[in-house]
């Protein structure tokens, strides 16, 4: 996170707008945990009255850099006093989509989830703080191992355990420290990057927790 030199006006106005902001409406669905999120028009409907009412304004840049891409969220006060945050996703191919496609989908999710975390709103259904348990998608292939010895990245997609195929071959090469030595280990190698990854930790972090054997409480 980087910010003004200093943030006392922009966290008293922001304290005055969070007190007085409503929860954005639970208007879509996850498709693979069945439960309820506010979608980016929602969140900015909620959240831009009460902003411009206590001096507030938020941009949001996109940015790429070595295969990812991102958005940079910068919240900023009438003072000229701003905070601005950073996420990132890999870009991968994708069946079905155009690089372009792939790409306005990882903006808007990101775009998503930096305004909520920013302003501290409730975008999510509640789960009781329990991650849910990853299942396969209905009738979809389970994760095989080629001719090759090496996991069907597609099916490792597929299954939910990574966002895209450029996501998978990435955990499993660069971060899982059993490499391609087993299917059973590589899979449970990447529920727990999975389980990390739905909590907002970027995909660096997930991936040292999942290296250490952590699942999210």
């Amino acid at each position: 996170m980087n910010k003004s030199e200093t943030i006392k006006e922009l966290a008293l106005a922001l304290s005055k707008a969070q007190a007085e902001m409503p929860s954005a409406e639970l208007n879509a669905v996850n498709p693979f945990f069945k439960s309820k999120y506010a979608d980016l028009g929602s969140i900015i409907k909620a959240a831009k009255p009460v902003l411009a009412k206590h001096g507030l304004s938020l941009s949001q840049l996109p940015t790429s850099d070595n295969g990812s891409i991102g958005v940079t969220t910068v919240l900023m006060h009438s003072s000229g006093e701003w905070i601005e945050s950073t996420m990132t996703l890999p870009v991968g191919e994708e069946k079905g989509k155009s690089s372009a496609q792939i790409a306005g989908s990882i903006i808007s999710y990101l775009r998503r989830y930096s305004i909520a975390s920013v302003l501290g709103m409730y975008a999510d259904e509640d789960t009781d703080g329990n991650i849910p348990q990853l299942q396969p998608k209905p009738k979809a292939k389970q994760p095989e191992k080629q001719s090759n010895g090496k996991l069907d990245l597609q099916a490792v997609v597929d299954a939910g355990y990574a966002e895209n195929i450029h996501a998978a071959k990435n955990a499993l090469t660069n971060y899982c420290s059993t490499g391609y030595d087993t299917t059973e280990k590589a899979l449970a190698w990447m529920k727990m990057y999975r389980g990390w990854r739905d909590t907002d930790l970027p995909p660096q972090e997930a991936a040292e927790k999942a290296n250490a054997g952590e699942m999210p409480k």
